[in-house]
């Protein structure tokens, strides 16, 4: 954790009184089988994202109007973790709220402290009852007195539509009416439509850099992914500089999710995440181009030259698509997925994964790097080849060998290899993964 982040972090934990979008609470395990205690912390949740979002701080008790900072014990620290709130909290909020734990040490005390994004169109309906705690259908709401109720007063409400006007969302009118009157709420734009909006300004972006114009290169990898709900501000910038430290790996002697910290001529933030773009040689002198973003809604877009456009140049070959760089390629981006969501989205949410290979159209598979040629030249007879696919995050991160194998064949009959040689390609990705050199 940064010193800045840190400092951030103590500063909400040592502010001394509740608010709006602060809540202290007492030492706790975190017990599903201890529902009460779990839906008393939920409301706060609902609560706090339907006003400012805030931070529930979890180790500190209130004393006759004073507040003692005792922390929490090794056990209740560890099972205070971000996927299983997160997987609770789901069975209650609609639509779903993905919170996100730190842990700090204080004095040799060690705190938690949960972070409630702020609805940003759609308030979040509790949608299931616990007695005494929590009633359904019901909008909460943090009040003036620094409490979790429903929404009654009239203030209340037109804080929320203040926050709509704020954010530019005619949808979020349309959901308070539906609300108020019981009637479906209906959305212009749905979640998907929002990550497609995304993927097309993403590729815009690449294309306005107009990258080696005097090359016409036409072979792109391409990979997307993002969850299944959008929240155009569901991370901080400083979540997602984590979640790229997190996810960098560096298997092959290049990083699939390249970073150059130190240059931001070349990794910089845009207005609603970061982004790199790299234009340059590798060590044969074959050019290399590397884009990709992540932004705040947790939707990443990643796109690089194929590196065999250079070597098949370079040789006077027809254009040809490498297997053991594309499986590598898949292999790198799920194993990217999941580090990148890990703690910060619960692990039954779903994550869509999209590949998209681009000049494809009389292009040969071939074997440029291994030791084994392939005997047959496969032809791919399409200008493109997509692959989507929606699956929970714990899947994609313990599956990620399996799910990329599975996919390789999809790709690969594509090509007209009607049997392709599997154990060979889970060999290539074994071997990827067994090497490391940061």
């Amino acid at each position: 954790m940064s010193s800045t982040k840190h400092k951030q972090l103590e500063e909400i934990l040592l502010q001394g009184y509740e608010s709006k979008d602060l809540d202290y609470k007492g030492p706790c395990q975190w017990d599903e089988k201890d529902k009460k205690a779990c839906c008393e912390i939920v409301k706060d949740i609902l609560a706090m994202a339907n006003t400012l979002g805030g931070y529930i701080v979890i180790g500190v008790s209130e004393q006759e109007n004073a507040f003692e900072w005792e922390g929490l014990t090794i056990e209740q620290a560890k099972s205070l973790e971000t996927s299983r709130i997160n997987r609770f909290l789901q069975n209650y909020a609609d639509p779903p709220i993905n919170t996100l734990l730190k842990k700090i040490d204080h004095e040799g005390k060690t705190f938690v402290i949960i972070e409630v994004p702020r609805f940003y169109d759609t308030p979040h309906i509790c949608q299931k009852d616990y007695p005494s705690v929590l009633n359904a259908p019901a909008l909460y709401v943090r009040t003036d007195t620094n409490e979790s109720a429903p929404l009654k007063s009239s203030s209340d409400f037109r804080s929320i539509v203040e926050q709509a006007v704020r954010n530019r969302s005619d949808q979020m009118l349309a959901s308070m009416r539906a609300i108020l009157t019981g009637s479906p709420a209906h959305s212009s734009e749905s979640d998907k439509e929002k990550f497609e909006r995304q993927l097309k300004e993403a590729i815009g972006r690449f294309e306005s850099f107009r990258a080696f114009p005097d090359k016409d290169y036409s072979g792109y990898r391409e990979t997307s992914f993002h969850p299944s709900h959008f929240e155009k501000a569901r991370f901080s910038l400083d979540d997602l500089y984590a979640a790229v430290k997190r996810a960098y790996a560096n298997f092959k002697g290049w990083p699939f999710l390249y970073w150059a910290e130190d240059r931001s001529d070349i990794s910089y933030a845009i207005q609603d995440g970061i982004e790199t773009f790299l234009m340059t040689q590798d060590f044969a002198g074959h050019d290399r181009l590397d884009f990709w973003r992540l932004q705040q809604s947790g939707f990443f877009y990643h796109r690089v030259l194929m590196r065999e456009e250079g070597v098949t140049r370079s040789k006077n070959m027809p254009p040809a698509m490498d297997l053991g760089d594309m499986a590598r390629y898949i292999a790198e981006a799920i194993y990217c997925l999941g580090k990148m969501y890990q703690d910060v989205i619960a692990d039954d949410d779903e994550i869509t994964l999209r590949f998209r290979l681009l000049g494809v159209e009389g292009r040969v598979l071939k074997a440029l790097y291994e030791q084994e040629p392939l005997w047959v030249d496969y032809v791919c007879r399409a200008p493109e080849i997509v692959y989507e696919r929606g699956l929970p995050l714990a899947d994609w991160r313990v599956g990620s060998v399996d799910l990329a194998v599975k996919i390789c064949n999809e790709i690969f009959v594509r090509f007209n290899w009607v049997e392709p040689n599997l154990r060979w390609v889970r060999e290539i990705i074994e071997t990827n993964f067994s090497r490391r050199f940061s």
